[in-house]
């Protein structure tokens, strides 16, 4: 089934581009009495009425295939009930339906052509069909890969020029291939000139096409790949936040079938376009001009220009199979090797940033002496110079390999097959909780209660488990730590965990070692904000208000801010009481307070409190943010031990965690006190002075 379906979009795809590229050279070459256009233009129309028959069929076809994929018929008969509920109640039926209309409109219009060229002329004919080819070809854009992703206006403008540009170009090869033809062997100099003409357009024509093609195929395959829509978070430097960019685009052309059939389509391209070059540099100046033997340049012509259509119907191939394969964005990535290039992950390692930069500098040297070769390859008479030549083009060769060698080795770090699987379990605190129930039942033996490696089991094992308090955790990718967990590290002693943890079970150990790990590069955080410099991304949560409403963190975002304050009872009173005589300056700062208890407080506080309390959620948001707590005089000694009594954070409008509040731990010297409220509102004036400067944070870890 699979494999009719890529025929026939195939067929209809090839169709419906011959059809726009045939009307449009028609209009393009406009009308002449010559005989041999008039055969030309005859022999277009009839294969006009045959590519719209084509299309008819096809059409059937491939309701059909998508009745039996959606109905689940793949292998019994089909019902006409089920086309028919299909027809009626789907777009995709909707847009079916229109699009038949359509060609049997264009059928009518081709078996009226007399009629009609003789009230509106051939070029008002002509605009007619054209406008009816593109209208079919722009309909499909309507149940496609545009349609479904974000943003939809982006994607869908992407396909619309993609497929009209196509049609424009490679639905015109065969219809300029079998004017050219003509002209070659009419010895009639209307008929040459006409079609010299009408080359020329044409070559006008697909130059800006496939421009269009190239610019409109990178956003498709761009928002296709799931590669970021924003600058990449966290914190991270132009150069890093450049190469994670990069990385992150790059891994799904290599790690999944779409991406695979995209550098397919690209690689494709490139004869197609050496060949159009061909035609473009070497023939079309003889095309017309008489010193040359007309009859051979045409015939010269026409044999490239059949070569580029034959590689463009393989391309074609290629786009209707991409057509029914499921784009990267929304499928598991399957890394092929077993290391990968991160800036991010190798920056800070001694010499790196030393290697990459000599080995920057000796590839500058080779493009350089290369220029050098190229200059002197045009001006060589003695052998003395081929030989200095010889020699600077081995220098180029050697600094090209020595740049290489330096700088990529060192940017290398380990890689697994899961890699860059994503994960459908949000970055949420009820999964941060999970995960951190798990650790405790499965990791704290080796990794030890604070995650230091020093568990009761590590000396037994053959390599020191990994220190989880360290920054490195960070710099893994989730897909690399689900690996871990998955199938282990045998190397170092650590077991598989795929026959005692569900999938999602792993995914919330990868989300608690994500927040634990944000808790050790957390430790920095103040009860003072840092203008200018968000990075921190807290676990999102959700929760019921005992009001009885029902929300989550993230809902905030782009609105106000949000003070969250973690307390316990009767500690924490004095401060709630606080917070209340100070709400309506916090509400005219457009700033929210969540009261959230901590594990060990029962019950409410005494008096109602004018802001939201937190009843149904509380217990995972705050074993979430405990994980936050740690400070650099106050690292803790367990992964959820020590919990303070009272803990409050500073949200800003873009969900960043911007400053946090421990009374036990305030330092002077850090500029203030929390309990001062006018130091807090000053705190909360600057960020909600502030731009937005990352974009939010991911639902997902990556």
């Amino acid at each position: 089934m699979e494999f009719i379906g890529v025929a026939l979009r195939w067929l209809q795809l090839g169709a419906d581009l011959g059809l726009v590229g045939g009307f449009s050279l028609l209009l393009l070459a406009g009308p002449c009495p010559a005989r041999a256009v008039a055969r030309w233009r005859h022999a277009l129309l009839i294969a006009a009425w045959w590519l719209a028959v084509l299309l008819l069929f096809a059409g059937v076809g491939l309701l059909m295939v998508q009745t039996a994929a959606v109905m689940g018929r793949a292998e019994s008969a089909l019902r006409w009930a089920d086309v028919s509920r299909l027809l009626d109640n789907t777009r995709y039926g909707s847009v079916w339906q229109a699009r038949q209309a359509i060609v049997l409109v264009l059928l009518i219009l081709l078996a009226a052509q007399r009629r009609l060229v003789a009230w509106c002329g051939e070029r008002g004919f002509d605009a007619l069909l054209l406008f009816l080819a593109l209208t079919h070809v722009a309909a499909a854009v309507l149940t496609g890969h545009g349609a479904a992703t974000e943003p939809i206006w982006l994607a869908g403008s992407g396909h619309l020029v993609h497929l009209l540009a196509a049609g424009l170009w490679a639905g015109g090869l065969p219809a300029l291939i079998l004017g050219i033809q003509l002209a070659a062997r009419s010895d009639d100099p209307v008929a040459r000139a006409y079609f010299a003409v009408a080359l020329r357009r044409f070559s006008v024509l697909a130059t800006a096409s496939v421009l269009l093609i190239v610019v409109s195929g990178s956003v498709i395959g761009y928002l296709q790949l799931g590669a970021p829509t924003a600058w990449p978070g966290g914190g991270e430097g132009l150069l890093s936040g450049l190469f994670t960019l990069l990385e992150r685009t790059a891994a799904p052309l290599i790690a999944s079938n779409y991406g695979l059939l995209v550098l397919a389509k690209i690689g494709l391209l490139v004869p197609v376009l050496l060949v159009a070059a061909r035609v473009r540099f070497d023939y079309m100046p003889r095309v017309g001009d008489f010193r040359f033997d007309q009859r051979a340049s045409l015939a010269g012509v026409a044999r490239l220009v059949r070569i580029e259509l034959a590689v463009v119907l393989v391309i074609l191939l290629a786009a209707a199979t991409i057509s029914g394969t499921l784009p990267a964005a929304h499928d598991q990535l399957v890394w092929p090797f077993s290391f990968r290039f991160s800036v991010a992950a190798t920056w800070s390692e001694d010499w790196v940033a030393w290697r990459v930069t000599a080995g920057v500098l000796l590839l500058v040297i080779s493009v350089v002496l290369g220029a050098a070769v190229r200059l002197r390859l045009r001006g060589i008479d003695a052998k003395a110079g081929a030989a200095r030549v010889r020699g600077l083009a081995a220098m180029a060769a050697f600094t090209l390999l020595a740049g290489l060698a330096l700088s990529l080795p060192a940017l290398t770090v380990d890689a697994y097959p899961d890699t860059y699987r994503s994960t459908d379990t949000a970055y949420a605190a009820v999964s941060v909780a999970r995960g951190a129930e798990l650790y405790g039942q499965h990791c704290v033996a080796c990794h030890g209660a604070g995650g230091k490696g020093d568990g009761p089991e590590a000396a037994r094992l053959p390599k020191p488990p990994a220190n989880l308090t360290e920054p490195h955790t960070a710099l893994h990718t989730a897909g690399d730590m689900f690996w871990w967990l998955t199938h282990g590290l045998p190397a170092g002693g650590m077991p598989g965990f795929e026959s005692k943890l569900s999938v999602e079970e792993r995914w919330d150990v990868v989300n608690f070692l994500r927040a634990f790990s944000a808790g050790y590069q957390a430790r920095i955080l103040t009860p003072s904000v840092v203008p200018g410099k968000p990075w921190l991304a807290p676990p999102d949560f959700n929760f019921t208000t005992t009001a009885g409403t029902s929300t989550a963190l993230k809902d905030y975002r782009e609105r106000q801010a949000v003070l969250l304050v973690f307390y316990t009872l009767p500690l924490s009173q004095a401060r709630l009481d606080q917070l209340a005589s100070s709400y309506a300056a916090l509400r005219a700062r457009n700033t929210e307070v969540l009261a959230i208890p901590l594990p060990d407080t029962h019950g409410l506080p005494p008096v109602a409190l004018p802001y939201p309390q937190v009843s149904d959620g509380a217990r995972e948001a705050a074993m979430a943010y405990l994980l936050l707590r740690r400070t650099l005089s106050d690292p803790g000694r367990s992964v959820l031990g020590e919990p303070p009594p009272h803990l409050e954070f500073l949200i800003d409008r873009f969900g960043y965690a911007r400053a946090r509040w421990r009374p036990a731990n305030t330092v002077k010297t850090q500029g203030g006190d929390w309990q001062d409220m006018d130091f807090l509102l000053r705190q909360i004036d600057l960020i909600n002075a502030e731009p937005r400067l990352l974009p939010s944070p991911d639902d997902h870890v990556h």
